[in-house]
């Protein structure tokens, strides 16, 4: 099973990241986009693990909800990792960036308190609208405006990546929890 927590969002959050992410396909060439479903914040990528983990994982998001509190961010621009002429194009966390690296530095401490996890990429909090994507012209900038609410990170999901029969990327909540409880 392929495994990672993550903040999922609702879906007025998805529509603002669909109507962003249509902004970036009308500018692109071509991509490989995330799915409307799929929207959400990995808090940590945890890899392929044998079913029999899954619990020690939801045992992980237990401890978490009880030693973390909810808080808000807000979110905003498009940003970007380069691979050569092809992007991964994200829309940034534009405030309270640090709470998220707190709640990701927690868990990260929890599941290593419980299990071995070889591989733990740093973590830099984004909303993935896009892989693979080559843009027209990448000197012409994207102007987004940021969603104009703050978005409650009150819950974190211990989530399955697979695909479907028509080979379909799907993320599914396993387990959630809600902080602060």
């Amino acid at each position: 099973m392929r495994l990672f927590f993550a903040i999922n969002f609702d879906e007025k959050v998805k529509d603002y990241l669909s109507e962003v992410q249509a902004l970036v396909r009308s500018s692109a060439l071509k991509g490989n986009y995330t799915l409307y479903d799929n929207f959400h914040l990995t808090l940590r990528f945890l890899g392929e693990f044998p079913e029999s983990d899954v619990d020690i994982f939801c045992d992980c998001l237990d401890e978490l909800a009880t030693s973390a509190k909810p808080f808000k961010i807000k979110i905003g621009d498009i940003g970007s990792f380069n691979r050569k002429d092809k992007h991964i194009v994200y829309v940034d966390v534009l405030e309270n960036k640090e709470d998220l690296y707190k709640l990701a530095k927690k868990l990260n401490e929890i599941i290593d308190n419980h299990i071995e996890v070889e591989d733990k990429p740093p973590f830099k909090p984004h909303i993935t609208l896009g892989r693979e994507v080559v843009f027209r012209n990448t000197l012409e900038p994207l102007n987004v405006l940021p969603y104009p609410y703050p978005i409650l990170v009150d819950e974190v999901s211990l989530m399955l990546s697979s695909r479907n029969k028509h080979n379909v990327l799907t993320y599914t909540p396993l387990y959630t929890v809600k902080l602060g409880e």
